[in-house]
């Protein structure tokens, strides 16, 4: 019976600045806190439903709330993490986590076109830079 040979692997470097600081900011105070409020905020808005042509979240109580007013409702219920820190979670799921159940390819392609623009608004409303 015939063994194969071993490829050898590449030689990777010891030390990879990138991931060294990823994992120099998660045991930091901030990275905690932002791990700590990705893991309340998003499990918040799993039953949240997008209409992104009225720009509003639907809540599952009926509710349709601006980016703004769903920061205020979710820092109600959590008060311990800043708003700016909540809304960067809410903002993300909107850009990456968001997909609504059976939606077509076209879908998705213009609610990321109508989630970009209103996002993009949202920020200069806020004298931010887009992301």
């Amino acid at each position: 019976m015939k063994v194969p040979k071993k490829t050898k692997l590449p030689d990777l470097p010891e030390s990879n600045p990138f991931v060294d600081g990823l994992l120099e900011w998660m045991d930091s105070p901030e990275g905690q806190l932002s791990i700590e409020a990705t893991d309340l905020v998003l499990p918040i808005l799993e039953n949240v439903q997008v209409d992104a042509k009225a720009r509003k979240l639907l809540w599952s109580d009926g509710e349709r709330l601006t980016i703004d007013a769903s920061v205020k409702r979710i820092h109600a219920q959590n008060p311990e993490l800043p708003a700016e820190l909540i809304e960067d979670k809410l903002i993300s799921w909107l850009e990456m986590d968001y997909e609504p159940e059976g939606a077509s390819q076209q879908q998705l392609d213009e609610l990321d076109r109508l989630t970009e623009k209103w996002i993009d608004d949202h920020n200069r409303a806020h004298h931010r830079a887009p992301k």
